[in-house]
């Protein structure tokens, strides 16, 4: 082969190189592109399914069933539902990873206050009803901190754990 032809052919070949390499480059950006849009669309729907889920985990729920069960030794008729509901919230949202903990915790206290709703047991239902509530205003708290993109608050220790006291200032409710 001629040098002349050499010369072009190598010209030929590191011009195709530079094209396929340009557009592996704009391939590569195209996909970081993706994953960021990906990613903003998942903490998306997480901010959405968490701000879905502030209702029926409402801790203020939590009150009147927890002082209807503790002080009147009764479950309320609404109980086995709002709890069924509060739980099943729990399983529907795609939690971020940094609330698994919290969740699990709640859900394991949720899980055995519907066991003693269920078997229509107040005494039984007591000290679960006293932790959920507990755990309710410490699990919006920390939905709340990651919404607001604040540090989480630790996953509360059990020992001593106590709802906090309501006055009216919470749609009536009162200790």
């Amino acid at each position: 082969m001629s040098p002349k032809r050499t010369l072009l052919a190598t010209a030929l070949l590191l011009t195709l190189a530079l094209g396929f390499s340009a557009c592996r480059v704009q391939n590569v950006n195209d996909i970081d592109e993706l994953e960021v849009d990906a990613a903003r669309a998942t903490e998306s729907a997480q901010r959405a399914q968490i701000l879905a889920a502030l209702e029926p985990l409402d801790p203020l729920r939590y009150h009147e069933h927890d002082a209807t069960i503790r002080n009147d030794h009764r479950i309320p008729a609404d109980a086995v539902i709002w709890a069924t509901r509060a739980r099943e919230t729990l399983d529907w949202v795609d939690w971020p990873a940094e609330l698994s903990d919290h969740v699990e915790q709640y859900a394991e206290w949720l899980d055995a206050l519907l066991a003693a709703f269920r078997n229509d047991d107040a005494h039984a239902a007591a000290e679960p009803s006293k932790i959920t509530h507990a755990l309710a205003h410490t699990f919006e708290a920390a939905l709340e901190a990651w919404l607001s993109s604040e540090s989480l608050p630790a996953v509360p220790g059990l020992a001593g754990l106590e709802p906090p006291m309501h006055d009216n200032t919470h749609g009536g409710h009162d200790e």
